[in-house]
């Protein structure tokens, strides 16, 4: 399993196409003191050749808030590798150590060019530990933008997750959302996905998560492949 996760990673670091998508995740309120890790997440739309790559760094300041820088990448007709954001966020957990609940905040500032406008974001993230590896995760996200061409009102999208920790692999399922804005409020306009995924560790701080997300509506793409490696220190 380890070997087939590991060639799919390679096959589609190298695949060729034209224009950015979703490398986000549901992610935990978790912060552990003393964590560092770095992750390279890659993905990948089968139905346009669609592919962006992001990187990330995060390092935990105690055990409440830890720090994240990213940067991602895009295809565009001009350029294979084009900038196509920077990011920077703090979480803060806020919820006890050793707690089957565990709740926190993230705080976002995204600095784009060409024109396009930056953003910043706070969002609100829980997360449930059941009996037997059960793992529920659910995030709201809430961004406003400013700059060039920015839009107005509040901008909300709902993510979902649920996976169960085996022996050597954790199998899931992941929702994203996205309601546009208060100005606009909609779900038909806006694209709405989920789908399985697979991860395991590769050696005692490197794991690979695959997976796939499916469109559920017109504004969604039909196929997005999704890797991701990370790197503990």
């Amino acid at each position: 399993m380890k070997h087939i996760l590991l060639a799919l990673l390679i096959l589609a670091a190298s695949a060729l196409s034209a224009a950015a998508q979703n490398t986000g995740g549901v992610f935990p309120p978790n912060v552990d003191e003393g964590h560092k890790s770095a992750q390279y997440r890659v993905a990948f739309n089968t139905d346009t050749n669609g592919f962006a790559q992001r990187l990330h760094y995060q390092q935990a300041i105690n055990g409440d808030f830890m720090w994240r820088v990213i940067g991602q990448t895009r295809e565009t007709d001009s350029s294979d590798v084009d900038f196509d954001f920077l990011q920077a966020e703090l979480f803060w957990e806020l919820s006890p150590e050793n707690t089957d609940y565990r709740t926190g905040v993230r705080f976002d500032a995204r600095l784009r060019d060409d024109n396009r406008p930056h953003q910043v974001g706070l969002n609100w993230m829980h997360q449930w530990k059941f009996s037997e590896g059960w793992t529920a995760r659910l995030v709201g996200l809430s961004s406003v933008q400013f700059g060039d061409n920015n839009a107005d009102g509040i901008f909300l999208a709902p993510r979902a997750h649920l996976s169960r920790k085996l022996d050597t692999v954790t199998l899931g399922v992941e929702y994203y959302g996205n309601f546009g804005s208060t100005d606009e409020f909609t779900l038909s306009k806006t694209g709405q996905t989920a789908g399985p995924f697979i991860s395991t560790k590769l050696t005692g701080k490197t794991s690979i998560m695959a997976g796939v997300q499916i469109g559920l509506n017109n504004a969604a793409p039909d196929t997005d492949l999704r890797l991701w490696l990370t790197q503990g220190f």
